[in-house]
């Protein structure tokens, strides 16, 4: 965790010497999201797909506050069985993005929040957990018009804390972003 939050430090160390350019004061995307998840214990990993959406109230010009709401169903369970598996995740924190390169806009962000798991199988009753959970990464993302940006990619470092068991989980997303206004 300290690595983390030094090299959340330097990232905005570093986003603070960032050219000034116009941006939007609000965006939202829609997004395909993908999760490869680490279960620890000796457990096998697991994929897990589903959508996400995002929205951002940009401060200035490279600082902005976005919040982020994903749900995925785990994907390669024993077929037969009726076992079903999903999570949901909603993640809030601070996001930099770097404006001076052109029709790309890169961006790093650190997000906290927690994370909601449920299982279960035919016949099984379902069961679920809560947990704190959060990422760190960035991505990039591509002006296709002046308010619709293709979200190229966005990937991230997902970590989650369910049952005493530390889950280091990655995260992909891509879609379509919407801006609002401009400065």
């Amino acid at each position: 965790m300290r690595k983390v939050l030094i090299l959340f430090g330097l990232v905005l160390f570093a986003a603070t010497c960032a050219k000034a350019q116009e941006g939007p004061n609000f965006e939202v995307s829609g997004d395909y999201q993908y999760v490869r998840m680490y279960p620890g214990g000796g457990a096998p990993s697991q994929g897990c797909q589903g959508f996400s959406g995002n929205a951002a109230a940009n401060v200035n010009n490279w600082l902005g506050i976005a919040g982020d709401f994903g749900f995925c169903k785990v994907t390669g369970l024993p077929t037969g069985t009726g076992a079903f598996a999903h999570n949901t995740n909603y993640l809030f924190g601070p996001r930099i993005s770097f404006r001076n390169y052109g029709r790309v806009t890169p961006y790093v962000q650190f997000l906290l929040g927690g994370d909601h798991a449920s299982a279960g199988a035919t016949g099984v009753p379902t069961a679920s957990a809560n947990a704190f959970a959060f990422t760190l990464g960035g991505g990039a993302d591509v002006r296709l018009s002046p308010h619709v940006s293709l979200r190229a990619i966005q990937f991230e470092y997902f970590d989650t804390h369910f049952n005493s068991a530390n889950q280091k989980n990655l995260r992909i997303q891509t879609g379509l972003v919407y801006r609002f206004g401009g400065r």
